[in-house]
């Protein structure tokens, strides 16, 4: 049996770039591999590499025998979207650190130093750096990198390609998951947070006490002292609070993964 071109294109090579397309995006948008430290070469090398793997487990796609190139385009298009919610979604947690971060360190007083963030290249926190990065260490250590490479790979399972649909479900999941980022946040800066507060209480009630005390000048290093203190402090809630965190991240990230499977259209 010979086979024509379109025939080709109507199976494997419309699985080939049905895969790229949702891993180019989750790629784009994940924790680690959507870093600017990552060149876009390499990650497009990642990309491919994963397409290949993952093209004998997806099998061949046909769109039918009246597909176009408007029909390919949509499809093409919903795997973005699926690769963009799940890759983003993916992000919440560690988005939670960097913000808790930026919170405490301005209450703290380094809302004059941010430094350009290697990770999403906008001006952030130095502490909020540096909890991102404490929390990309706990998470490696305790092999959370092991379930985004299954999730990347087992998703296609989930929502198979040109399957998937963005329900009102996904949406609302997307808005929780923003919303619990925040609480989390406040959680995570609430021992910094409440520390220095009433540090700038007690320094205000000095200051109206003896007006004369040059209150600046020992107001800021006593605050950045505290400060580190409260950032110790910290790291201990952390370390009882990350396990847990990471257990509810998972099931969420499964929920939203769940959430856009559908029949196809």
């Amino acid at each position: 049996m010979n086979l024509t071109i379109l025939d080709l294109l109507a199976g494997w090579g419309i699985s080939f770039m049905l895969i790229l397309t949702r891993i180019a995006a989750l790629t784009h948008s994940f924790p680690f591999f959507g870093s600017s430290a990552i060149t876009s070469r390499l990650r497009a090398m990642i990309a491919l590499a994963l397409t290949f793997f993952i093209l004998p487990l997806a099998g061949q796609q046909h769109l039918g025998h009246d597909w176009s190139l408007g029909v390919l385009v949509l499809h093409l298009a919903r795997e973005t979207g699926i690769g963009l919610v799940v890759g983003y979604g993916a992000k919440f947690l560690f988005e939670a650190f960097t913000l808790a971060g930026t919170f405490a360190g301005r209450q703290m007083g380094f809302a004059m130093a941010d430094l350009l963030d290697p990770v999403t290249s906008v001006p952030q926190s130095m502490i909020g750096q540096f909890w991102a990065l404490v929390a990309i260490l706990f998470f490696l250590a305790i092999d959370g990198h092991h379930f985004l490479v299954r999730l990347m790979l087992e998703n296609f399972n989930v929502v198979p390609l040109a399957q998937g649909r963005f329900s009102p479900a996904t949406a609302q999941l997307l808005v929780e998951g923003s919303t619990e980022m925040f609480r989390l946040a406040l959680r995570l800066a609430a021992p910094a947070l409440i520390i220095t507060m009433m540090l700038d209480v007690g320094m205000a009630v000095l200051s109206r006490a003896m007006p004369r005390f040059q209150i600046f000048f020992v107001a800021l290093p006593l605050k950045l002292t505290v400060g580190v203190f409260a950032l110790v402090v910290s790291m201990q809630l952390f370390q009882a609070l990350f396990v847990s965190m990471v257990a509810d991240y998972q099931v969420y990230i499964v929920n939203v993964l769940t959430s856009l499977r559908g029949t196809g259209g």
